[in-house]
């Protein structure tokens, strides 16, 4: 029967390698659908270290056939320690049981509701895989693209620990007082408010509707210069970023030509992520 992950993150090995990678800092465990990931909780703007944990057949995506974006990393690598059981006091080597599946440029195509891309659908001209061994580190995203989208995938039947270190790209400075001077106190509270809870929990908000319904009742023309300006979110392994992004995506459909209008403008100012402004820009003239 195969351990829980209760198990692995209680193991006396586990807890030794968070110390030695974090010393006496707080940390927080982020679980994604199909891996963990270990941060601390006050991260270097500019380098980040994390542990991630995949569970046997686990991945690092939301689902198992996509490949996510990371445009903050300027460059990112990865070492596999190995695999992990609670009784052992060290890391069980492994061969060619992770697989790393990379976009070869920056811009692929790209999910019509979502900052993902699906590489079943589409040809070797954008994407390549290869089967990766433990210890020696590897690049899962180069300066010039290589990897921007990625997925990493345990082929075995064990839990598998991982070290990420992660160089991150310049982010502009986050500032929506302006446009929240445009609405009454109560709603400007509200809106940070939403806003806050976006930047606690990622992605898991879609999974309370009343605050997905509150946030889009929002006049466009305030909340789509908002939601452009925190693209400039640091991601902190919850997808927060994206799930900015994919509020955008739902404005679209009530107000196309607005999200454009202002994704044009801010294409001109620089003042989010280009990756995200092109990428919202291809899909609403599709």
């Amino acid at each position: 029967m195969p351990f829980t992950s209760k198990q692995i993150i209680e193991s006396s090995l586990f807890k030794k390698t968070i110390k030695q990678l974090f010393q006496s800092n707080d940390y927080e465990i982020v679980e994604r659908p199909a891996s963990f990931s270990i941060r601390l909780k006050e991260e270097n703007p500019k380098m980040v270290k994390r542990i991630i944990l995949l569970p046997p057949h686990g991945f690092t995506t939301d689902k198992i056939n996509l490949l996510g974006p990371h445009p903050e990393a300027l460059n990112a690598k990865i070492r596999i320690l190995g695999k992990i059981k609670p009784q052992n006091k060290g890391f069980v080597p492994l061969h060619k049981e992770i697989e790393f599946v990379f976009s070869l440029i920056r811009e692929v195509p790209t999910e019509k509701d979502s900052s993902y891309s699906d590489y079943s659908k589409f040809s070797k001209e954008y994407y390549n895989s290869q089967l990766k061994s433990w210890r020696s580190w590897f690049y899962v995203v180069k300066e010039n693209g290589w990897g921007n989208f990625h997925n990493l995938i345990n082929l075995s039947n064990d839990w598998i620990v991982l070290l990420l270190e992660k160089k991150l790209t310049d982010r502009k400075k986050i500032n929506i007082n302006k446009f929240l001077k445009q609405v009454s106190t109560a709603k400007a509270e509200e809106l940070e408010n939403i806003l806050k809870q976006i930047e606690k929990n990622g992605d898991k908000v879609f999974k309370d509707s009343s605050l997905v319904k509150k946030l889009l009742a929002f006049n466009p023309k305030i909340l789509v210069p908002i939601l452009i300006q925190m693209l400039n979110f640091q991601e902190t392994g919850k997808h927060e970023p994206c799930t900015f992004f994919a509020f955008l995506l739902k404005v679209i459909k009530k107000d196309k030509k607005l999200v454009l209008r202002e994704v044009n403008k801010s294409l001109k100012s620089k003042i989010a992520p280009y990756y995200y402004l092109e990428d919202l820009k291809n899909k609403i003239n599709k």
